[in-house]
């Protein structure tokens, strides 16, 4: 009988009475690998869908080898399937030095409640931007302001969350770099992050 533990989104751990199979599965991240170590040698995973065996902890891992999709899907589906999805984000935008979203926004808002309710239950963040115009006090304290606005409309809806934190962070972390007393429409908003 076979056991199978999921590492992440990254690979698949196969163990079986005879040997263990490490896979390494698309996570989305460019330049991903796993180095699969003994104390007779290692391989390097670096390819979707290559793996290694180990037959015993006193041998080297056995050269990397390629896997079909079909056989992929055929060995590890139920494994796959259950795994937790990506993570997804929305970026709402704010009418200037106020908490109301845009028009564009307000139906961004909606796919984002519905992405909460087909993943429940999950975990959301909400993080609060600001452009650069005003101070640093002021646009951390707007941009709170807004992460906690669109929580407490996620919260008005009674969708069920594992856990859900709104943060402003002012005018750090721009989504357009921009000098200071810039007025940038993109820096106003709250990304939300469903995980």
């Amino acid at each position: 009988m076979k056991k199978y533990i999921h590492l992440s989104i990254l690979a698949i751990l196969s163990i079986g009475c005879s040997k263990t199979t490490v896979v390494l599965l698309d996570s989305g991240k460019p330049n991903s690998s796993i180095i699969v170590s003994t104390q007779k040698g290692s391989s390097k995973v670096d390819k979707i869908g290559s793996y290694v065996e180990l037959k015993d902890s006193n041998k080297a891992p056995s050269a990397v080898k390629k896997m079909s999709p079909d056989e992929l899907q055929n060995r590890f589906g139920k494994v796959i399937s259950s795994a937790p999805k990506k993570p997804i984000s929305y970026r709402l935008y704010f009418k200037k030095g106020s908490t109301e979203l845009t028009d564009e926004s307000k139906e961004i808002f909606k796919k984002a409640l519905n992405s909460i309710k087909e993943r429940s239950p999950c975990m959301v963040d909400i993080i609060g931007h600001t452009d650069t115009v005003g101070s640093d006090t002021i646009n951390a304290k707007v941009s709170l302001k807004r992460s906690k606005y669109v929580k407490s409309l996620i919260e008005k809806t009674g969708l069920k969350t594992l856990s859900m934190k709104a943060k402003g962070y002012g005018e750090n972390d721009l989504f357009v770099k921009t000098s200071d007393n810039v007025d940038e429409a993109k820096n106003r908003n709250v990304e939300i992050f469903i995980k």
